[in-house]
């Protein structure tokens, strides 16, 4: 698990930190970093069932703990047992009529595209607050069955807690029908789109560094007792040995190809310890980069031109965390903001409309701030 990784044995915390020092500008403050990442989790239409799992949660806590915040209102059970169905009309009803306004103004965008719409989706909560609403409704349904079942105070404690989800969910239908109607504004979304791109052009950089710094730190290390791996060899060597392959072997070391994530650099030196015990051991080492697709199942250090060992080779692969291979198709998405600028700036310049290359144009200038600004 990542959270294991945090610490000076591993090259990705190592890296990471570097970064942090040296560059931070392309890092928000903790607390609003956490505020993102939540509002990032529970934007996405994915997560739907931690969105239901927090519900029952607060239905069950509420309804078996008497919570003080709890009893700014309170019914007995014949008023819980006679609201509870209106409660669940009455939602019904209410996110009914406001998916339909939502349809209206989504029709009615200043700017209509994929990006624009992704945008709106993001930070409007949509998501989040219709599995709130639909989770909300499952529970009171459950409750209006086991009305007859549940004791008293249990099931007037647990409408009272549905009852306060009602009243979040209407301010929170309130704040989504508010997030839209910005985007019924050009210059909302203009603005909108220019703080996706930094933040994306943040992201990248990042990535850059990471890779960049992976490879010298990871560089300094191993050739403090190792010697770089350089592919070097005369025609003479050419001609006396024959370096073809077999079809089998080819197609092997094809699909063990993965994308590295972190290198232990404590299992690293062990390693590299115990082969230097043989002061004539001459141990190489090649280049490792993070980010990038590395043969899993082959040697990146190893002893003279002996053949390192199986437990050996499986030691080295310890010392590895790899993930599935870099698909280069999906680096497309990694630019999406910056190909919806490029489309708008050749857009506006086609029709003429100089004047509206403002926006643009000045989103390109804090990018190319940003990029000059972090490649010191």
């Amino acid at each position: 698990m990542k959270i294991f990784r945090n610490n000076n044995f591993w090259l990705r915390h190592r890296v990471t930190k570097h970064i942090e020092t040296n560059h931070k500008d392309l890092f928000d403050p903790f607390f609003k970093k956490i505020k993102i990442r939540v509002a990032e989790y529970f934007s996405d239409q994915k997560n739907w069932f931690s969105v239901f799992l927090i519900v029952v949660t607060f239905f069950s806590i509420s309804s078996f703990i008497n919570l003080d915040f709890l009893n700014f209102l309170d019914f007995d059970a014949d008023v819980a047992k006679a609201i509870i169905d209106q409660r669940t009309t009455n939602l019904a009803a209410i996110i009914s009529i406001s998916l339909v306004v939502v349809g209206f103004l989504i029709t009615n965008l200043a700017l209509k595209s994929q990006i624009t719409i992704q945008l709106l989706f993001k930070h409007s909560f949509l998501y989040s607050i219709l599995y709130l609403t639909f989770s909300t409704i499952s529970c009171f349904i459950i409750l209006s069955n086991l009305r007859n079942t549940l004791d008293d105070f249990v099931f007037a404690r647990a409408v009272l807690a549905g009852t306060y989800l009602c009243i979040l969910i209407l301010f929170l239908i309130g704040k989504l029908f508010r997030n839209i109607i910005h985007f019924t504004d050009e210059k909302k979304i203009s603005s909108m789109l220019q703080k996706e791109l930094l933040i994306e052009a943040r992201e990248k950089i990042k990535i850059g560094l990471m890779n960049k710094y992976s490879f010298a730190l990871y560089q300094k290390i191993a050739s403090k007792n190792c010697n770089e791996y350089k592919l070097d060899f005369s025609i003479n060597d050419f001609l006396k040995n024959d370096y073809s392959l077999s079809k089998s072997t080819r197609d092997n070391e094809e699909k063990s190809y993965r994308k590295l994530k972190d290198v232990n650099l404590f299992f690293l030196e062990v390693f590299i310890f115990f082969k230097k015990i043989n002061k004539k051991n001459i141990i190489t080492f090649k280049n490792l980069t993070l980010n990038e697709n590395v043969n899993y199942a082959e040697d990146f250090l190893w002893s003279g031109s002996a053949e390192n060992s199986k437990f050996e080779k499986w030691l080295l692969r310890r010392c590895l965390v790899v993930g599935k291979e870099l698909d280069p198709k999906k680096n497309k998405d990694e630019n999406l903001f910056r190909n919806e600028f490029d489309q708008k700036i050749l857009q506006l310049a086609e029709e003429n409309k100089y004047r509206n290359l403002e926006d643009p144009l000045a989103a390109y200038l804090e990018l190319y701030k940003l990029q000059m600004i972090n490649q010191r």
